[in-house]
């Protein structure tokens, strides 16, 4: 079953005020774009307000839904997998869903220093309403995220109600940085899975994410083992074991020797050779 398919039933369409929550920092043209969908559609900025005025091109946008049939929230069902958005409900005002959002544009890590949150990415805001503060919900009775590696839906909604509000600035707890953290790792290897799909299609053999998953998460151990930390580097490694496709590394002594050996030459740069070694070995094999 597809997120397109298996939205959540017993949602208060009707009853509350839907909204759409996107990320205009990962879609481009977003504006745009919407307003090609719905001429007419009310959306907010959560930038239009100091100090994130400069940055309004690429805010979050607060859409509101009239109905599930709407245009824009059937163009966000079909790319509910991507995760850049989330659906939201409140019986509050607009006004009082905005206010509550811009509060937790940019929050505190528990050593004080002042990070942005990307509020509309699904990770992101999972791994916030998780967390069991229910002060985070503030005028939201309902949030409905994508899960794409489980091909699911995720449902919030507040245990309790009168919860204090937010305090300014809003202070992550060690256990919440620990889950954004993971969140970071998760969209890593997410990434790695589109780079994968693209140049190695033979990667997804008709398999779910879920599926593939194990095998995403022991290159990123095996790449962080060996000192490989930015994504190029991650990539490289992978596109090393995708070319190689199971033929052991003690038969690819120029290769082994690049990943093992301490060197002079930069990680990126070894890592890269022996990408490109991996391919050429490939392609002898009459391997794209």
């Amino acid at each position: 079953m597809s997120l397109s398919t298996s939205l959540p039933a017993d949602l208060p369409w009707g009853e509350q005020q839907a909204f759409v929550l996107l990320d205009g920092a990962t879609l481009s043209d977003l504006p745009q774009r919407l307003k090609q969908l719905s001429p007419g559609a009310n959306t907010l900025a959560l930038y239009d307000c100091p100090p994130f005025t400069e940055l309004r091109d690429i805010s979050p946008l607060l859409v509101m839904i009239e109905q599930p049939a709407a245009p824009i929230f059937q163009f966000y069902l079909e790319h509910a997998h991507e995760e850049w958005g989330v659906l939201l409900f409140s019986p509050e005002s607009t006004d009082s869903v905005v206010r509550h959002l811009r509060k937790l544009l940019t929050v505190e890590l528990s050593q004080g220093q002042q990070v942005f949150l990307r509020l509309a990415d699904a990770g992101v805001l999972h791994g916030l309403l998780s967390s069991g503060d229910q002060r985070l919900f503030g005028p939201v009775s309902c949030a409905v995220i994508a899960d794409c590696v489980s091909a699911n839906w995720h449902r919030h909604q507040p245990r309790l109600t009168g919860c204090s509000e937010l305090p300014m600035p809003y202070r992550l707890s060690l256990e919440q940085e620990a889950a954004l953290e993971q969140v970071d790792r998760r969209r890593a290897l997410l990434e790695l899975d589109t780079h994968l799909c693209r140049f190695f299609p033979e990667h997804q053999a008709g398999q779910t994410v879920a599926l593939r998953w194990p095998m995403l998460e022991q290159r990123f151990e095996e790449a962080h083992a060996l000192g490989l930390s930015s994504q190029s580097e991650l990539f490289y490694y992978a596109n090393v074991m995708a070319s190689l496709d199971g033929s052991p590394l003690d038969q690819h002594p120029h290769i082994n020797r690049l990943l093992h050996t301490p060197s002079l030459q930069l990680p990126g740069e070894r890592i890269a050779l022996a990408a490109d070694l991996a391919h050429q070995w490939a392609i002898q094999r009459g391997r794209p």
